[in-house]
């Protein structure tokens, strides 16, 4: 029986995975919030992981499409991706932070021409974008990799 789950779960398609998980993010979130900024939020995110994904790809990375981990307040997105060095894991890092910054700014821009909710939530998610991927992961591992192509070319 376990066997079988195991082989049904290996034909499962990735895409399916990262679908299944971004709704549950938002129905978790939107139960609590009950905001569609909700929304707005996990669109910023997914954008942020698929540039991840994306520039991994371009690199002939071993990447994988990315799923969330829903938790209320909160969601982890993740990609993996391996086999990257030098320049391309400094790429592929950078990449998921400016490309979420540049949708959450396109949102501020459509937000201002429809007015559909309050700039302040937008702009926070906007500088958060930055701030947060400075700090966090994206940060490290962007400049775990800068300091490694010092390295390199100072050898």
């Amino acid at each position: 029986m376990l066997t079988t789950i195991k082989a049904k779960l290996k034909k499962t398609p990735e895409s399916f995975y990262t679908i299944a998980t971004i709704i549950a993010a938002a129905q978790i979130n939107y139960a609590i919030v009950h905001s569609g900024i909700v929304y707005i939020v996990l669109l910023v995110m997914l954008t942020h992981e698929l540039a991840h994904y994306f520039m991994g790809k371009l690199y002939k990375a071993n990447a994988k499409l990315p799923f969330f981990i829903p938790l209320p307040f909160f969601v982890i997105g993740v990609t993996k991706i391996s086999k990257l060095k030098g320049l391309a894991k400094k790429n592929v890092s950078i990449s998921g932070p400016i490309v979420g910054f540049i949708t959450a700014l396109l949102l501020i821009i459509y937000n201002y021409v429809n007015l559909y909710t309050s700039f302040i939530p937008l702009i926070a998610l906007a500088i958060g974008e930055i701030v947060t991927n400075y700090i966090g992961s994206d940060g490290s591992k962007y400049r775990q990799a800068k300091k490694e192509m010092k390295v390199c070319t100072s050898s």
